[in-house]
């Protein structure tokens, strides 16, 4: 291992530092911007259009973990082969289907997810938490990023499917303008100087090209009395509520199956609580409230809706 530079302080996240951990670590998250920060004190990463995944090898074999810490190894039996050729580490790392021009896709994420298809998938990883028995946590970003291309020197085939995140460093408007060109999702900053510690803070931001947003599926709207025309979404309130933010019109064509998801969860119940929902009518389907979606939108107007919603895709790495 290089030379580290000394820890600021011991992780607060309570582990010794000698003893690799034996489950899911808590994530780092970053805080929205409207742009990227300037300063040389910063690096900038393309934000991948994917799953966030945190992949334990331990004796040559892989774990991954969703964002929810859910693990996801026998889902992805391809993709733990490979991550098991790694030394023993834990990783931080975006699971992601790359479109014909090597960009990442999230509706070819969801089709890769089906048995048999992981082969199709790669992580883009860009952050080491261990390296053996050692916690990298407490120290800095630069030397994580140090370890982390160390570990991910392993040759061929591995290093097709298991792949470090280049950052670019200087300012990060640049890398923004070019992302929002591709259709990418946007831009992650880090600071260089900074500790790996769960939870948001500021030394990772993240500007969007166009916003996202997490809905609950609580019903669908026919077309013809058949076929799918409309998704109605809603978001949880802090008191569980959900409250109905608006329909889906565009997008969803791409999730095979969604409309037979749908029909298993039907429920005379309406879900909404709160949001002026429609009124249920014959096209009008109230779902069980158990599917998340991922919507690209215009903004969330001021009265808390949608505009110009657009359907990514089913979220089955995170709790409804």
């Amino acid at each position: 291992m290089p030379a580290l530079d000394m820890p600021k302080r011991r992780s607060r996240q309570g582990l010794d530092t000698n003893a690799f951990p034996t489950g899911f670590l808590e994530f780092q998250h970053p805080k929205l911007a409207d742009k990227p920060p300037t300063g040389s004190g910063w690096i900038h990463e393309v934000k991948f259009d994917g799953y966030r995944m945190q992949v334990h090898v331990r004796r040559g074999r892989a774990t991954l973990y969703t964002r929810n810490g859910n693990d996801w190894t026998e889902r992805l039996p391809h993709m733990a082969i490979m991550a098991g050729e790694l030394p023993d580490c834990v990783l931080d790392a975006e699971l992601c289907a790359l479109g014909p021009e090597g960009y990442s896709d999230f509706s070819a994420l969801r089709r890769s997810l089906t048995p048999g298809k992981d082969h199709d998938l790669v992580l883009m990883c860009f952050d080491a938490l261990f390296e053996g028995d050692t916690d990298l946590r407490p120290f800095t970003l630069g030397t994580r990023k140090t370890v982390l291309r160390k570990l991910l020197d392993v040759g061929e085939p591995a290093e097709d499917y298991i792949r470090y995140v280049e950052p670019v460093a200087g300012e990060g408007k640049g890398l923004l303008d070019a992302a929002c060109q591709l259709n990418m999702e946007g831009v992650v900053s880090k600071r260089l100087d900074s500790l790996y510690q769960a939870g948001k803070g500021e030394a990772w931001v993240k500007a969007k090209c166009r916003p996202t947003e997490t809905v609950v599926i609580g019903g669908w709207k026919a077309a013809g009395g058949v076929s799918l025309s409309r998704l109605l979404a809603g978001v949880r309130e802090p008191d569980g509520g959900l409250r109905y933010v608006g329909s889906i019109g565009s997008g969803f064509g791409r999730e095979r199956g969604l409309l037979a998801k749908l029909k298993t969860l039907e429920t005379a119940k309406r879900p909404f609580d709160a949001g002026e929902p429609p009124r249920k009518e014959s096209d009008i389907h109230w779902v069980r409230p158990e599917l998340l979606a991922e919507v690209q939108i215009a903004e969330m107007t001021g009265g808390g809706k949608l505009r110009q919603p657009v359907f990514k895709g089913i979220r089955e790495d995170l709790a409804p």
